[in-house]
C-alpha cells in the first residue's frame, strides 16, 4: 500500500512567512510569488496606504477575477472547437456521400473498352 507524502513550503506572502502543507512545493512557491506580487502591485496602487487584510481581499478579487475571465475564456474556445468539430464532421460526412455516389455510378455504367480490332 502506498501513502501520499505531504509535505511542506516555507513561503512568504507581503513580508509574512507561512508553512503550507502540500506534496508540490514548487507549485506552491510560484502560487504564493504570484499572490505576493498582486499584493504588492495593489499596495503601490494605493500609496501603501492600504492594511494588509485590505490588501489580501483586493488581491484574492483581482485573482479570481483572472480565474473567471480565464474560464469564461476557456469555454468559448471550447464551444468553438465543437462548432469546428461538427462542421468537419458534416463536411466529411457529405464528401463520404459523394465519393460513395461516384463509385455507384462507376458500377453501373461499365467501362467502355475498345473493341478488338482483327487484321485480316
Amino acid at each position: 500500500m502506498t501513502e501520499n507524502h505531504i509535505g511542506g513550503a516555507l513561503v512568504e506572502v507581503f513580508g509574512e512567512e507561512y508553512q503550507i502543507a502540500t506534496n508540490d512545493a514548487r507549485q506552491v512557491r510560484k502560487i504564493a510569488a504570484y499572490v505576493d506580487a498582486k499584493m504588492r502591485e495593489i499596495a503601490e496602487l494605493h500609496g501603501g496606504r492600504v492594511p494588509t487584510a485590505k490588501l489580501a481581499v483586493l488581491a484574492a478579487m483581482t485573482i479570481a477575477d483572472e480565474l473567471f475571465k480565464s474560464a469564461h475564456q476557456q469555454n468559448k474556445l471550447a464551444e468553438t472547437a465543437q462548432e469546428n468539430l461538427e462542421s468537419l464532421t458534416q463536411l466529411v460526412d457529405e464528401r463520404a456521400d459523394m465519393f460513395s455516389s461516384l463509385l455507384d455510378r462507376a458500377a453501373v455504367q461499365p467501362a467502355e473498352q475498345p473493341e478488338a480490332v482483327s487484321v485480316e
